[in-house]
């Protein structure tokens, strides 16, 4: 029966053409991978112009001037290797709670959607307090499901909860109860709850999360039911609204899938070149913030960004994150550290191994994501400079970087330095006006801002004209490419 087998697929690959059967037969096609992105007719249809797209049109927009919502997909790359990269690596064991993470169904050879999961935003503006119930949130496809949100915990929960979801699927063993206490750990920091009110000149974000959309879904709407506008003289909610958004899901094009991962093809001409950038990844002493990966405060800030530089320059870029010392970092061109709010505990290895990073030719950028008044980025990272320039060899010296350097002008002509976050936060008294730099033989390879553009670059301020921050970014790249 076998040799009859065999015999029956060599007369079938003779007889069909070779390439196109043993593609079939042993290479089956690849699963597509689907996206969900706002509806291209929502907002065009919609009679309620405080309905918008962000300004990169991947979350969808409810702009009252006095708060405004925002809310956008999470696919599961993203939340892999973004925002909880180092929990989704032990395939059935990782901890991160919204994914399947690495694992792949040895029956199908694919991972499947664990959950769909959302990113709300909420920012109270001027109301003295607003409030947002996530389990008052219904998700309904063109097929005719009909999804609540997952409470976060059992107790008190009116919907099913992601407590009881693991509970269910908890074994006995000692490393499952880790697993189990990781990613409730994990949900209970990032999931939505309905808890105290956002209060004026406050913002609130987080993670609503369904059942997952099937891949024959084409269209879906969620609703938020009972937004609270406002509180009577007895702390009860007493004014409210509902919000509704449209969303399509369909199939990624190759591009997007390389977008997806922080490649991205640059012009496709003759010129296109390829070069890494670096995430660096640090320690930080333990504080009141709490962010899955210190070092990433800002997940989507560098995706975005290479996304830009791939679609406006020659350039291929591939994100890899690590410490200075790894062979990935130590082949990239440009390296970025971002500040997160809590003190950086770098030790005399992360000074030696920057400043080899520098001699080699490596451009090191460094910026502010946190802002509050309270938070001494600009002498914590000075001092990380100084460090630096007593280590590396040659003649460095620490100075203001002129407005005609090229940074400022290659290929883009900025003319003057881009607004960033600090323009924005009306917390900010003092808005800097300069960048400062680390020159090494009088060459720059370290550049200091404060001035918050990669959270720019993550488009967390919307109804903002980015462009130039964007372009400065592209400058970065190029900069970095030409000097290394």
């Amino acid at each position: 029966m076998m040799k009859f087998k065999f015999l029956f697929l060599f007369a079938l690959i003779a007889f069909s053409g070779c390439d196109s059967v043993y593609k079939y037969i042993f290479l089956p096609p690849e699963k597509e991978e689907y996206v969900i992105v706002p509806s291209d007719d929502f907002i065009k249809n919609s009679k309620d112009t405080l309905y918008k797209l962000s300004v990169g049109s991947q979350s969808l927009v409810y702009d009252a001037k006095s708060w405004k919502f925002e809310i956008k997909y999470m696919s599961d790359y993203q939340l892999n290797n973004f925002e909880f990269p180092e929990e989704s690596k032990a395939q059935e064991f990782s901890g991160n709670p919204y994914t399947y993470a690495n694992w792949v169904d040895p029956e199908t050879g694919v991972t499947p959607r664990r959950f769909s999961v959302f990113k709300v935003t909420i920012y109270n503006y001027t109301n003295t307090k607003i409030n947002f119930d996530p389990e008052q949130v219904l998700l309904q496809t063109d097929r005719g499901d009909n999804f609540k949100t997952y409470a976060r915990e059992k107790k008190n929960a009116r919907n099913y909860s992601i407590e009881e979801y693991f509970q269910k699927l908890k074994g006995t063993s000692g490393v499952e109860d880790d697993v189990f206490e990781t990613r409730m750990g994990i949900a209970r920091r990032t999931m939505h709850y309905y808890g105290k009110p956002i209060y004026k000149g406050d913002s609130r974000d987080g993670l609503i999360v369904f059942d997952p959309v099937v891949e024959e879904v084409k269209r879906l709407r969620i609703t938020i039911k009972n937004f609270v506008l406002s509180y009577d003289e007895n702390n009860e909610p007493n004014e409210f609204t509902d919000l509704t958004f449209s969303f399509d899901q369909r199939a990624m094009t190759d591009e997007e899938i390389l977008a997806q991962r922080g490649v991205i093809p640059g012009r496709r001409d003759s010129t296109k070149v390829i070069m890494n950038a670096a995430l660096i990844k640090y320690n930080s002493q333990p504080g009141q913030l709490i962010y899955e990966n210190s070092w990433n405060p800002v997940p989507r800030s560098l995706p975005n960004m290479i996304n830009y530089v791939g679609r406006n320059s020659k350039y291929t870029v591939r994100l890899v994150m690590g410490g200075f010392g790894e062979e990935d970092v130590v082949n990239s061109k440009i390296a970025f550290i971002m500040g997160n709010g809590l003190v950086p505990e770098l030790s005399s290895s992360f000074v030696h191994q920057m400043g080899d990073y520098i001699n080699n030719g490596g451009t090191v950028f460094i910026d502010n994501c946190f802002f509050n008044t309270d938070y001494p980025f600009k002498q914590q990272f000075e001092d990380l400079m100084k460090s630096v320039q007593a280590h590396v060899k040659g003649k460095a010296e620490i100075k203001e970087i002129p407005l005609d350097h090229e940074i400022f002008t290659d290929p883009n002509k900025l003319g003057a330095l881009p607004q960033g976050m600090d323009n924005f936060n009306p917390r900010i008294l003092l808005k800097a006006d300069h960048l400062l730099g680390l020159y090494l033989d009088g060459q720059l390879r370290v550049i200091l801002s404060t001035k918050g553009y990669p959270v720019l670059w993550a488009e967390e301020v919307s109804n903002t004209d980015i462009t130039k921050q964007l372009e400065f970014g592209v400058n970065l790249f190029t900069y970095a490419f030409k000097n290394k």
